[in-house]
Order: structure tokens, then sequence, then C-alpha cells
């Protein structure tokens, strides 16, 4: 995996093993990568489905976070600008404590 998936992602993925749920589709290419290996898909399913939800995490947040800032400013920003949106606004909040 190119990104280090968070604790979160990966305690969502452990509780979803432990109460038997399982994404078909990622399943099927798990097993398809593996080669029918059972084994070999059980630990490809997991690095699947972590990357499929750490995606998820994330698109999530940028969406949380573009919302803020609309309401905050009439601006839309592109992703290089929300980072120097976010980074004033923590420069200032950090300046206020």
């Amino acid at each position: 995996m190119s990104h280090t998936a968070s604790n979160m992602v990966r305690t969502l993925v452990l509780r979803e093993l432990e109460a038997g749920k399982r994404d078909d589709g990622l399943w099927l290419q798990a097993m398809s990568e593996s080669k029918l290996d059972i084994s070999q898909a059980k630990i490809r399913y997991v690095e699947l489905r972590i990357q499929a939800l750490q995606g998820d995490v994330k698109g999530l947040l940028v969406k949380q976070i573009r919302s803020a800032v609309a309401k905050d400013s009439s601006i839309r920003l592109n992703n290089a600008s929300l980072a120097d949106y976010l980074s004033a606004k923590t420069l200032t909040s950090s300046g206020k404590k």
C-alpha cells in the first residue's frame, strides 16, 4: 500500500471481519489475484479493504472540510487552496490560545 492506513481504518476492517461482513467484489478480486489460494486471498482481501476504507475516509473528510469552508467563505477552493486556507486557519486559531 502506498499510504499507511490509519488505526481507525484497520480497526473498522477488524470489526467487519469479526462480524462476518465481507465486500464480495473485493473478495473476488483477492481470490483472483491469489489464484484461488484461500490463505493468500484472506491476506489480500484485508489489504484491499483497508485501501478502500482509507479512500472513503479521506473522501468524507475532504467533503466535510469543504462544507465547513463553504459556510465560512463563499470562495470555492481547489485542493492546494484548501490546504493553504486550512493552514492559515490553524495558525490563526493556535495564535488565539
